[in-house]
């Protein structure tokens, strides 16, 4: 037989070929993993509030924007305690994470003598665990959307105050808003566009049987003459 020095690692052919074979026999089963649920923080929350719109913060003495997106009211199912929640539409960044908090924060004021908008201050938990004082304004596309929004937020801090309080018989609770899922909201999307594309289909069509008629009734015309 073939003696080899310390340190030498000779492999037979065979084993050599194996692992190859193996690793490409693997392959397609390393890359089908199952689906992991997404945690969001909010699962043990319920949704009562949510409304798009454009949300600024006071930085360096000015109104910046801070993102485009869905605000949520979050009503906690043991606690109770109601949150504000602001993600940026398609990254899912947080963009506004606070409880609804006692006066004098919290308290919404029209911004600029607008009536679609408002803004106010909050502790504020997106960035710092501890908690930072910021200044919002949300900016929404109708003096109506503006309104409810108001409404839901101003019942929310009433209702945080009143548990704060111990008063849990005056707490009117806000029925809870069914989230459309991922799925729900494709298919929409693919029968809105549908939609959308018969309709050009139905405005051609018009005009060529209006032409039609008309060459008709020309003709009928021309014979009666």
């Amino acid at each position: 037989g073939k003696i080899t020095k310390m340190g030498d690692k000779e492999e037979p052919k065979s084993k050599l070929v194996d692992e190859e074979e193996e690793s490409q026999g693997n392959w397609a089963a390393q890359v089908n993993l199952p689906e992991v649920p997404v945690v969001t923080g909010e699962e043990s929350e319920d949704l009562i509030f949510k409304m798009k719109t454009k949300l600024y913060r006071i930085a360096e003495n000015q109104w910046k924007e801070r993102g485009n997106g869905d605000i949520k009211l979050l009503r906690h199912k043991e606690h109770k305690k109601i949150r504000f929640l602001m993600r940026q539409d398609k990254t899912l960044k947080v963009v506004s994470n606070h409880f609804l908090q006692d006066s004098p924060l919290c308290d919404l004021l029209p911004l600029a003598n607008s009536d679609k908008a408002f803004m106010w201050v909050a502790t504020d938990f997106s960035e710092e665990e501890k908690g930072v004082q910021e200044k919002f304004a949300a900016k929404f596309t109708s003096a109506e959307m503006a309104k409810e929004f108001k409404k839901a937020f101003e019942d929310a801090k009433l209702f945080n105050k009143l548990l704060k309080e111990g008063k849990e018989k005056e707490l009117v609770f806000a029925p809870v808003v069914k989230e459309e899922k991922k799925e729900e909201k494709e298919e929409k999307k693919e029968t809105e566009e549908k939609k959308e594309e018969e309709k050009p289909e139905e405005k051609k069509e018009q005009p060529q049987i209006i032409s039609i008629s008309l060459k008709i009734n020309y003709r009928v015309f021309k014979k009666k003459k």
